[in-house]
């Protein structure tokens, strides 16, 4: 399965910005603030394209996209995925 199927199934929708940065994001609610999980490889720029691949994940606000918390790193795509309390049917 792609990886971007697999994100799908997590929530994830695959976004760019105006600046060429590549991202899976997903909308959520974040001590009463609109926010969105970013998961990007680890350089920031674009997304991964492989499921073992490293990943950093960011949380941002909605409004002015400064970050509520500090970007984690995951050793893969696959471990920060399974981290997650959701599970795709």
């Amino acid at each position: 399965m792609a990886v971007q199927d697999v994100m799908a199934k997590h929530g994830y929708r695959l976004s760019a910005s105006c600046a060429g940065k590549a991202s899976y994001t997903k909308f959520l609610n974040y001590n009463g603030k609109r926010a969105y999980i970013a998961v990007t490889d680890t350089s920031g720029e674009g997304v991964p394209h492989y499921m073992d691949e490293p990943v950093r994940v960011t949380v941002y606000d909605f409004r002015s996209g400064e970050e509520l918390e500090a970007p984690k790193d995951y050793r893969t795509l696959n471990a920060y995925l399974e981290t997650l309390g959701d599970r795709p049917e």
